[in-house]
């Protein structure tokens, strides 16, 4: 099954973020989305493979 979070960032705090990310899931990460809202917060979607049904 497949489980998208989510996590708001700063600009500068995006690669600790996406690092916390990848050390969590490793390689049953799958997709890492950035997105800028109009006032310049970042989403970051991380979806990964979740090995519970």
């Amino acid at each position: 099954m497949r489980i998208t979070l989510k996590r708001k960032a700063f600009l500068e705090e995006i690669p600790k973020v996406v690092e916390e990310l990848v050390k969590e899931y490793g390689s049953s990460l799958k997709v890492l989305t950035i997105e800028e809202d109009e006032k310049g917060c970042y989403t970051i979607w991380a979806t990964y493979e979740s090995s519970t049904s």
